[in-house]
């Protein structure tokens, strides 16, 4: 036989070793390739495993979240809770001092209203003038709008 026609057949025994073990390895690699590919069960506890993995690194990000959003919730509220007890004690204050002048003021209207009713008894007609001024006032207004 010739190897004209046949350039990459190899000449002699090392070279027909080397080829053949090359095959080997190649081969090997291929059925190595070819197991994982069908190797089910083991892809399936992989993908398990890295699906764990990811839900336990979403998890403990949801949670520092959580603290996170919590500590600033228990913020505002203790801000709030200060603000509104400083808000209150100004209401205490000033309704203290408006109770304070309203107890002043009622004395001198009382007096003033009992001067007024005094008036009123000595000079009963002035009193009555005016009363019914008020109420013809009050008819011919209403008449003059209908």
């Amino acid at each position: 036989m010739s190897d004209v026609g046949r350039p990459n057949i190899p000449n002699g025994s090392d070279a027909l070793r080397k080829d053949r073990d090359q095959a080997r390895r190649q081969l090997g690699e291929t059925v190595a390739e070819l197991t994982g590919k069908f190797d089910v069960p083991g892809r399936v506890e992989d993908k398990a495993h890295e699906t764990a993995d990811a839900a336990r690194h979403r998890v403990a990000d949801a949670k520092q979240h959580a603290h996170e959003t919590a500590d600033a919730a228990r913020h505002r509220v203790a801000e709030a809770t200060h603000h509104a007890r400083d808000t209150a004690e100004q209401a205490r204050a000033q309704v203290g001092h408006l109770v304070d002048r309203a107890a002043k003021a009622q004395e001198p209207v009382i007096h003033r209203g009992k001067q007024l009713v005094g008036a009123a008894r000595m000079r009963p007609a002035p009193i009555a003038a005016a009363a019914v001024g008020a109420v013809v006032l009050f008819w011919w207004m209403r008449r003059r709008r209908a």
